[in-house]
């Protein structure tokens, strides 16, 4: 068993640039042909092999041959070795998820009044990629949404919006770890945090 992988922290999803593909040094992989990895646009992947070849006319390389959990047919991405070492992350285990929920409490008081500050605040939360924020970005949207059902008020479309793209972003994942369905999923997240769900 390899053991120099990536070890996962906190703080997921963060952009990275990503260098022009003729600089990128081949490397010594850490991943090998069937690891299951999180790609920081993909998704869940399945490493199907790592390949030798030159892709587009660039210089020949390593790269690490990889099929999206949610896609069907042919679709593959190929991702040189030495980028992929550093975007690519092990999943999340359901100790982590649960952790991830639990230090959610860290984020109390996300919840701004103003509706155009709140949009400009939660949109910036889902571009930082903090797992554990965006969980308690969540369950602010679903308590202040269940406020507004009782008082008779639809939801805020903006606040819809966001939560949806919190949710699509988070429960791919976590729907893979718990072997859940994405509504399997939120209910369980739900749960953990004790918010009201759909």
């Amino acid at each position: 068993m390899m053991n120099n992988r990536p070890q996962h922290s906190g703080h997921f999803g963060a952009a990275i640039r990503m260098p022009a593909a003729s600089a990128v040094p081949d490397a010594e992989p850490v991943y090998r042909a069937g690891d299951t990895v999180m790609h920081p646009s993909e998704g869940v992947c399945t490493i199907a092999e790592l390949r030798r070849t030159a892709l587009s006319g660039m210089l020949e390389r390593t790269y690490y041959v990889l099929k999206p959990a949610t896609q069907k047919g042919s679709a593959t991405v190929y991702m040189p070795v030495a980028r992929g070492n550093t975007v690519l992350r092990p999943l999340l285990s359901e100790q982590d998820i649960r952790a991830l929920i639990r230090r959610s409490d860290e984020y109390a008081g996300l919840w701004i009044a103003d509706s155009k500050q709140r949009k400009e605040a939660f949109t910036h939360i889902l571009s930082e990629g903090n797992y554990a924020k965006i969980i308690r970005m969540i369950a602010e949207i679903r308590e202040q949404s269940a406020k507004r059902a009782l008082e008779g008020k639809k939801p805020c479309a903006a606040d819809e919006a966001i939560l949806a793209e919190a949710e699509r972003l988070l429960h791919q994942e976590f729907s893979y770890v718990l072997h859940m369905s994405p509504e399997e999923t939120a209910a369980f997240v739900c749960r953990e945090l004790g918010v009201q769900g759909n």
